[in-house]
Formats: C-alpha cells, sequence, structure tokens
C-alpha cells in the first residue's frame, strides 16, 4: 500500500510544484501570466484525458506494469522540467508528466481489487490522503528548494530533481514490494480500450445526487485552482514576496491543512454532518478570497489564506465522503475515480481563464471570478444538503 500512496502522492507533486515558482518561470522564460498559467494547466488536462486510457490498459494487463511504466515516465517529466530553459521545453515536461499521472486511475483501481466492500472506503480514503498531501506540499518542496528572490538567482532545477527522485522510490518499491492485483483469466473477454475521457462519467449519470456531488467537486476545483494558479504572482506583485517566502506561505497553508484533516475534520463532520461542514468550507474560501481582494495589507494575506486552507481541508475530503456513501458497495471505487477526475478538470479549466483575467483584467480578477463560482457551488450544495434530507419512500 505505500508504493501506491508514494505514487499518488508523487503524480499530485507534479501539478502543485510549481505553484511558488509561476512568477519567476513567467520572468525567466519571457512569457505573460496569461500564458504561463495555461502551460502550467497542461498537466491537469494531460492527466484527465490519458486516465480512463491507463485504467483500460490494467484491466487488460494488469495494474503493476502500467504503475511502473507511469512512474518511470512521470520521473522522466520531472527530468526535463529541471532541465527547461525554453516555452517548449516546459511544455514538453508538463505534457508528459501529466499524461504519466494518469494512472491515479489504475492505482484507484489497485486499491478497489485488494479491499473488501466493508474496507474500501478505508482504502481509498489512504489514497485521497495521498492526494491531498501532494498538493499541499508541492508548493512548499518547490518554493524552498528553488530559493533566491528573483528570477536569476531561484534554482528551478533542485525541486525537479527532487521529485524525479521521489518518483525513482516509487518506482523501486513498485519493482520489488507490490504485487500484482489483477491477472485476467485466459478466457477472459477482453475490453475495449477507450480514449474517450468523458466516457467515465456514465457510470454516474442515473444518479442525481451523485452527479450533484461530481458537478460540485468540479466547480470547487475549478474556483480554488483560479487562486491557486495566480496566488504567487499576486504575492510576488503585490507583497513583493521571493520564492523562499512564498514556500513559507505555502508551507503555512500545508501545516492547518494537516491539522484541519488530522484533528478536526472528522470530528466537525460527525458534529454537524458532511453537507454543513461542506458549505461551512465554501463560506469560509469565498471569504479568504474576498481578503485578497480588498488586501492592502499583510495581515490580509494571512487571514485569506487562513480561510482558504480551511476551505482546502474540506473540498479535499467531504465531497470524496459523500460521494463515498452515496455510492453502491460495488461502485465505490469507479465512483471515487470519477469524483477525482472532475477535479482534474476543474484543475485545468480554472488556470486557463485566470492567467488571462489576471493579465488583461485585474489581478484580484481571477479571486473575484472565484468568488462567482463558489456561489454556484454554495447553491448546489444547499440543493444537495435537502436531497440527502428527505425522506425517501
Amino acid at each position: 500500500m505505500f508504493s501506491i500512496f508514494l505514487i499518488v502522492f508523487v503524480g499530485m507533486l507534479g501539478t502543485s510544484l510549481l505553484a511558488p515558482l509561476i512568477p519567476f518561470y513567467a520572468l525567466r522564460l519571457g512569457v505573460t501570466p496569461d500564458y504561463i498559467t495555461m502551460i502550467m494547466a497542461l498537466y491537469a488536462l494531460c492527466q484527465f484525458l490519458a486516465a480512463p486510457l491507463w485504467g483500460r490498459i490494467s484491466d487488460a494487463r494488469g495494474r503493476k506494469p502500467v504503475l511502473l511504466v507511469t512512474v518511470i515516465g512521470g520521473g522522466i517529466g520531472f527530468v526535463l522540467l529541471g532541465l527547461a530553459d525554453s516555452v517548449w521545453m516546459l511544455v514538453l515536461s508538463r505534457i508528459v508528466g501529466g499524461l504519466c499521472a494518469g494512472n491515479l486511475s489504475a492505482a484507484y483501481a489497485y486499491v478497489s481489487d485488494i479491499t473488501t466492500p466493508e474496507n474500501r472506503s478505508d482504502g481509498l480514503g489512504k489514497i485521497g490522503a495521498a492526494f491531498g498531501l501532494g498538493l499541499v506540499l508541492g508548493p512548499v518542496i518547490g518554493g524552498f528548494l528553488a530559493g533566491g528572490d528573483t528570477a536569476l538567482t531561484a534554482n528551478f532545477a533542485r525541486p525537479a530533481f527532487a521529485a524525479a527522485g521521489l518518483s525513482g522510490l516509487a518506482f523501486l518499491t513498485t519493482l520489488v514490494f507490490l504485487k500484482e492485483s489483477r491477472k485476467p483469466l485466459a478466457n477472459e473477454p477482453k475490453k475495449k480500450i477507450s480514449l474517450n475521457p468523458f466516457g467515465r462519467f456514465d457510470a454516474i449519470a442515473g444518479n442525481p445526487n451523485l452527479l450533484l456531488v461530481v458537478v460540485l467537486n468540479f466547480l470547487l476545483a475549478t474556483s480554488a485552482a483560479l487562486r491557486e494558479s495566480t496566488v504567487a504572482l499576486w504575492a510576488h506583485d503585490h507583497f513583493s514576496l521571493d520564492s523562499r517566502e512564498l514556500g513559507f506561505l505555502f508551507a503555512y497553508t500545508g501545516a492547518v491543512i494537516v491539522v484541519l484533516q488530522g484533528a478536526a475534520m472528522g470530528v466537525l463532520s460527525r458534529r454537524f454532518g458532511d453537507t454543513t461542514i461542506l458549505i461551512s468550507g465554501i463560506l469560509s474560501y469565498a471569504c479568504g478570497l474576498a481578503c485578497f481582494v480588498v488586501a492592502d495589507h499583510a495581515a490580509f494575506l494571512i487571514v485569506g489564506t487562513t480561510l482558504n486552507s480551511f476551505g482546502t481541508a474540506v473540498f479535499s475530503n467531504t465531497p470524496s465522503t459523500v460521494a463515498s456513501k452515496l455510492a453502491g458497495p460495488d461502485e465505490r471505487g469507479s465512483v471515487l475515480g470519477i469524483n477525482q477526475s472532475s477535479a482534474s478538470l476543474g484543475r485545468f479549466v480554472g488556470p486557463m481563464f485566470a492567467g488571462t483575467l489576471y493579465a488583461h483584467i485585474a489581478i484580484t480578477a481571477p479571486f473575484m471570478a472565484g468568488i462567482g463560482g463558489l456561489a454556484i457551488c454554495l447553491g448546489i450544495a444547499y440543493r444537495l444538503r435537502r436531497k440527502l434530507a428527505a425522506p425517501t419512500a
């Protein structure tokens, strides 16, 4: 299980590693914020597109070969990132890394293979923890290892090569310790490998409540990504923070999230209910974005970051928890995979618009757009709470 945890952690590290380095990449490579955020978003798009393909191949050929190939490919993507001194190399590194990070589908399938319906939620919860930890620690690692206070002094290679080293460790642990969980029978009919990334959503089309959760998760990820893809640019431009200071900011974010997830979320969920906590998280995140919009002092940065951290802790756990409770025992792995796919798509869509809003409207425009998206999320969350509270015939 440690191998799967490490694979998912490294995959999500690729999504978030560059967060504190975005303004410095933009300056060093001579591209505008709208282009640099689109380049960063390529990772999430390729991850979303590749997931169904890797999942189908793992069904046909086994989980372990897919995981080994994709971990090596992800390591190559990190090496390319460390060597990137031009826009085309940066683009190539994000495409290679994102395509290989689509192995999340095989990782979730592996966990579903080795767990029973009764303990599957716990197993998938551990994978969700690796998912969230990679998103949280990526910016911390990127900021601290890069160092420097200008585009010329920041070292972009160090964090990328460190992530490549983790990929190597994940490969070795998978090769040595991971046992194959699926061995297709000789007479088992072969499944058709589809390249349609949206085909996986057919599994929830007939369940209105699950569909609401998945749509909500997509919008939450999109709204959060509007902030995540530009907050480093904004903090650099508005408060002149360097990459190490940005690393401290993201480290603080991570610490708050870890404390909340480890000590508070379970207690709060049992005390108030999942949907109430979800609504509180949406309101908290929106208030945090509002702090950034009006920020004229560093205190607003700290307060806004704290509020966003609470919202992030909620977004990381609660939609998956609700989805797992709505899904049947024999479809839980599939449904949780769909839920994570919707978040990957949101992490692509948000940055696609964030850079343009930042560069051509106002540096606070992505935060205002995020508030608008969260207002829609709030309406969906209230509707979901009413539907789940309604008695069933």
